[in-house]
Formats: structure tokens, C-alpha cells, sequence
């Protein structure tokens, strides 16, 4: 799943607490702001998840990837759908 918030539901505090709160780890200097991490849905499945927004924090994208497909690394999967939707998505100007 792929998501544009624009105007982004979460501010600096949020994102930094979700962050801190899933263990995730920094996207690469090239793709920041965001980070990288798992967390469990409602029927205990892990989601591989992406969050990365504008510097200015008033655009988020996130990408989730639910299903796993057998012998994939779902993490880097999202991240690089991530990498390939930013430019079109995230740093698209208005």
C-alpha cells in the first residue's frame, strides 16, 4: 500500500516517536528525511513499512508492504519502492 498525505498527519514529535517505537533506522542520506521498520497489524502479521516526508514535514509518503512474497527481504522491497515513488510523489512540486 503507497500513500500521499498532503497536508502529513504527523508532525516531527510523531514520526520520531513511531520511529523510536518500531526500532526503525534512517533511510539513506539520499532518500531522508524517513526511516525504515516492522511492526505487527491486528492479526499479529508483520508489516514492512516505509515513512519518509519533506524537511519542512507537511508531506508524508509511506509505502506498506502486508503480504510477503517467499524469499524476499519485504524491508527492502518497501524501501525501494520508496526510492523509485519519492521523486514522482513526495518531491513533486505543487
Amino acid at each position: 500500500m503507497v500513500e500521499v498525505f498532503d497536508p502529513s498527519p504527523n508532525d516531527a514529535e510523531d514520526l520520531e516517536n513511531t520511529k523510536l517505537s518500531t526500532h526503525g533506522k534512517d533511510l539513506p542520506d539520499e532518500l531522508g528525511p524517513g526511516f525504515a521498520a516492522r511492526r505487527k497489524n491486528a492479526k499479529d502479521k508483520t508489516i514492512a513499512f516505509v515513512y519518509g516526508w519533506t524537511p519542512d514535514y507537511k508531506r508524508l509518503l509511506t509505502v506498506n508492504i502486508i503480504e510477503h512474497a517467499p524469499g524476499r527481504d519485504s524491508l527492502a522491497d518497501a524501501t525501494e519502492f520508496f526510492r523509485q515513488l519519492k521523486p514522482l510523489l513526495l518531491d513533486k512540486p505543487k
